[in-house]
């Protein structure tokens, strides 16, 4: 699956920050690179407007995570939907947001939606199913013993052994 996310409604839902929204959004840009690359998850977020000079382009992330934005004159809803119109296989692609006429106009170019807070679960979820796994991994782990604490395991039975006999 990967992920059309709409930038600037994910970060006006989220972020309740007064700081600037350069601060906003490179601040989302950097929780989302974190999770995407922590859970193998690809997409990209899209944010109205050019670039800005200070700013990092999508392409110098190190991350599964693409960060773009829309052209002069398009926004990034209108973006979203261009790719879904130019993309091979839209049943593929999952636009995150909750803006009710992208949703809808994404559905019908056979994309699926997935609004904010059911994104977040998701990610939530999948972070659990990957503890989950991580713990199960290790509990079929054989335990190895270090030669050393044979050693001291050895004298303790040893000691134990000598002192029932003495009894």
């Amino acid at each position: 699956m990967y992920f059309l996310i709409d930038g600037y409604n994910l970060l006006f839902r989220l972020s309740e920050s007064k700081n600037s929204l350069q601060f906003q959004r490179q601040t989302i840009i950097r929780s989302l690179q974190k999770e995407f690359k922590c859970l193998h998850l690809e997409g990209t977020v899209v944010f109205d407007g050019r670039h800005q000079r200070d700013e990092q382009s999508g392409l110098s992330y190190q991350s599964p995570l693409v960060i773009a934005y829309s052209h002069k004159g398009q926004t990034a809803d209108q973006y979203i939907l261009e790719k879904l119109e130019t993309a091979s296989t839209p049943s593929d692609i999952a636009v995150v947001t909750d803006d009710r006429f992208l949703a809808t106009t994404a559905r019908g170019l056979k994309a699926r939606t997935i609004g904010l807070k059911a994104f977040i679960v998701l990610l939530e979820k999948k972070h659990a199913q990957r503890r989950l796994k991580r713990e199960e991994t290790q509990d079929e782990r054989p335990v190895r013993e270090t030669q050393r604490n044979m050693e001291r395991l050895l004298k303790e039975f040893e000691a134990r052994l000598k002192s029932v006999r003495d009894y």
